[in-house]
Protein backbone atom coordinates (compact mmCIF):
# COMPACT_ATOMS: atom_id res chain seq x y z
CA UNK A 1 0.00 0.00 0.00
CA UNK A 2 2.65 2.54 1.04
CA UNK A 3 4.44 1.78 -2.17
CA UNK A 4 1.45 2.72 -4.19
CA UNK A 5 0.89 5.23 -1.77
CA UNK A 6 4.41 6.99 -2.94
CA UNK A 7 4.72 6.00 -6.19
CA UNK A 8 1.45 8.54 -7.17
CA UNK A 9 1.83 11.34 -4.08
CA UNK A 10 5.78 11.12 -3.97
CA UNK A 11 6.46 14.32 -1.30
CA UNK A 12 2.82 14.61 -0.71
CA UNK A 13 1.69 10.96 0.06
CA UNK A 14 0.84 9.67 3.77
CA UNK A 15 3.72 9.05 5.72
CA UNK A 16 4.26 4.59 6.94
CA UNK A 17 2.70 6.00 10.60
CA UNK A 18 -0.38 7.95 8.94
CA UNK A 19 -1.00 4.66 6.63
CA UNK A 20 -0.42 2.53 9.75
CA UNK A 21 -3.06 4.73 11.74
CA UNK A 22 -5.92 4.26 9.33
CA UNK A 23 -5.28 0.36 8.68
CA UNK A 24 -5.48 -0.01 12.06
CA UNK A 25 -8.17 2.22 12.86
CA UNK A 26 -10.74 0.71 15.11
CA UNK A 27 -13.67 0.36 13.32
CA UNK A 28 -11.44 0.82 9.81
CA UNK A 29 -12.49 -1.14 6.56
CA UNK A 30 -10.14 -1.87 3.87
CA UNK A 31 -10.75 -3.11 0.28
CA UNK A 32 -8.28 -4.32 -1.39
CA UNK A 33 -7.98 -4.79 -5.81
CA UNK A 34 -5.16 -7.80 -6.44
CA UNK A 35 -4.04 -8.91 -9.61
CA UNK A 36 -1.64 -11.04 -11.14
CA UNK A 37 -0.78 -11.70 -6.95
CA UNK A 38 0.06 -8.44 -6.48
CA UNK A 39 -1.78 -5.46 -4.89
CA UNK A 40 -3.50 -2.48 -7.75
CA UNK A 41 -5.83 -0.80 -5.55
CA UNK A 42 -6.78 -0.45 -2.07
CA UNK A 43 -9.31 1.89 0.15
CA UNK A 44 -9.56 3.01 3.43
CA UNK A 45 -12.43 4.02 5.50
CA UNK A 46 -12.44 4.78 9.16
CA UNK A 47 -14.81 6.01 11.58
CA UNK A 48 -15.28 10.04 10.46
CA UNK A 49 -16.98 13.01 12.12
CA UNK A 50 -20.54 12.50 11.04
CA UNK A 51 -23.02 10.67 13.65
CA UNK A 52 -23.14 7.19 11.87
CA UNK A 53 -20.43 8.47 9.17
CA UNK A 54 -16.91 6.98 8.41
CA UNK A 55 -14.78 8.99 6.26
CA UNK A 56 -12.81 7.60 2.99
CA UNK A 57 -9.25 8.38 3.77
CA UNK A 58 -7.47 6.69 0.59
CA UNK A 59 -8.32 5.27 -2.33
CA UNK A 60 -5.81 4.31 -4.82
CA UNK A 61 -5.38 2.60 -7.98
CA UNK A 62 -2.16 1.45 -9.98
CA UNK A 63 -2.18 3.97 -13.13
CA UNK A 64 -1.99 0.60 -15.25
CA UNK A 65 -5.06 -0.60 -13.87
CA UNK A 66 -6.72 2.71 -14.17
CA UNK A 67 -10.20 3.30 -16.47
CA UNK A 68 -11.41 -0.56 -16.02
CA UNK A 69 -13.94 0.56 -13.38
CA UNK A 70 -12.25 -0.79 -10.93
CA UNK A 71 -12.91 1.80 -8.07
CA UNK A 72 -16.68 0.37 -7.89
CA UNK A 73 -15.96 -2.92 -6.55
CA UNK A 74 -13.64 -1.68 -4.49
CA UNK A 75 -15.49 1.17 -2.81
CA UNK A 76 -18.44 -1.27 -3.00
CA UNK A 77 -16.25 -3.35 -0.53
CA UNK A 78 -15.96 -1.14 1.47
CA UNK A 79 -19.58 0.00 1.85
CA UNK A 80 -20.17 -3.65 2.77
CA UNK A 81 -17.59 -3.74 5.42
CA UNK A 82 -18.85 -0.56 6.99
CA UNK A 83 -22.48 -1.61 6.63
CA UNK A 84 -21.23 -4.53 8.99
CA UNK A 85 -20.14 -2.16 11.27
CA UNK A 86 -23.40 -0.07 11.73
CA UNK A 87 -22.67 3.20 9.62
CA UNK A 88 -25.15 4.54 7.55
CA UNK A 89 -22.70 7.56 5.62
CA UNK A 90 -19.47 7.14 3.80
CA UNK A 91 -17.68 10.92 3.54
CA UNK A 92 -15.91 11.59 0.22
CA UNK A 93 -13.41 13.99 -0.10
CA UNK A 94 -13.12 13.07 -4.27
CA UNK A 95 -10.77 15.04 -6.48
CA UNK A 96 -12.40 17.09 -9.25
CA UNK A 97 -9.50 17.35 -11.71
CA UNK A 98 -9.39 13.82 -12.77
CA UNK A 99 -13.58 13.07 -12.60
CA UNK A 100 -13.44 11.27 -9.51
CA UNK A 101 -16.13 14.03 -7.91
CA UNK A 102 -18.13 14.16 -11.28
CA UNK A 103 -18.08 10.09 -11.32
CA UNK A 104 -19.14 9.81 -7.46
CA UNK A 105 -22.87 11.98 -7.79
CA UNK A 106 -23.55 9.92 -11.60
CA UNK A 107 -22.76 6.39 -9.76
CA UNK A 108 -24.76 7.24 -6.71
CA UNK A 109 -27.18 9.84 -7.88
CA UNK A 110 -29.78 10.49 -5.12
CA UNK A 111 -27.72 8.84 -2.34
CA UNK A 112 -25.14 11.17 -2.86
CA UNK A 113 -25.58 14.72 -1.57
CA UNK A 114 -22.79 17.52 -1.74
CA UNK A 115 -21.45 18.77 1.61
CA UNK A 116 -19.20 21.17 0.27
CA UNK A 117 -18.25 22.46 -3.38
CA UNK A 118 -14.96 22.65 -4.93
CA UNK A 119 -12.55 23.48 -2.52
CA UNK A 120 -8.60 23.59 -3.00
CA UNK A 121 -6.43 20.95 -1.18
CA UNK A 122 -2.89 19.53 -0.98
CA UNK A 123 -4.34 16.94 -3.61
CA UNK A 124 -5.85 19.95 -5.80
CA UNK A 125 -9.19 20.59 -5.85
CA UNK A 126 -11.68 18.35 -4.09
CA UNK A 127 -15.54 18.15 -3.15
CA UNK A 128 -16.60 16.83 0.28
CA UNK A 129 -19.63 14.09 -1.23
CA UNK A 130 -21.40 12.70 1.60
CA UNK A 131 -22.92 9.17 0.56
CA UNK A 132 -25.46 7.11 1.97
CA UNK A 133 -24.78 3.80 2.59
CA UNK A 134 -27.64 0.83 1.42
CA UNK A 135 -28.40 -2.82 1.23
CA UNK A 136 -28.30 -4.03 -2.51
CA UNK A 137 -32.28 -4.94 -2.64
CA UNK A 138 -33.90 -2.13 -1.74
CA UNK A 139 -31.64 1.46 -0.93
CA UNK A 140 -32.53 1.09 2.65
CA UNK A 141 -29.83 2.34 5.07
CA UNK A 142 -27.38 -0.56 5.52
CA UNK A 143 -27.52 -1.85 9.10
CA UNK A 144 -25.64 -5.15 8.44
CA UNK A 145 -24.21 -7.31 5.82
CA UNK A 146 -21.85 -9.85 4.16
CA UNK A 147 -18.11 -9.43 5.24
CA UNK A 148 -16.69 -8.70 2.65
CA UNK A 149 -13.28 -6.70 2.30
CA UNK A 150 -10.88 -8.08 -0.49
CA UNK A 151 -11.92 -8.30 -4.11
CA UNK A 152 -9.48 -10.73 -6.42
CA UNK A 153 -9.57 -9.25 -10.21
Amino acid sequence: MLELERQEWRSRAFSRAEMRRQVAAGRAALGTLVAEDRLVGFAVATPGWLARGATLNNVLIDPAYRGRGLVWPLLAAVERELGTRGFATLVIDARVDNGFADAIERRYGARARVLARDHPSPYGAQRTIAVELSDQSGGRPRRAGRRSSSIDR
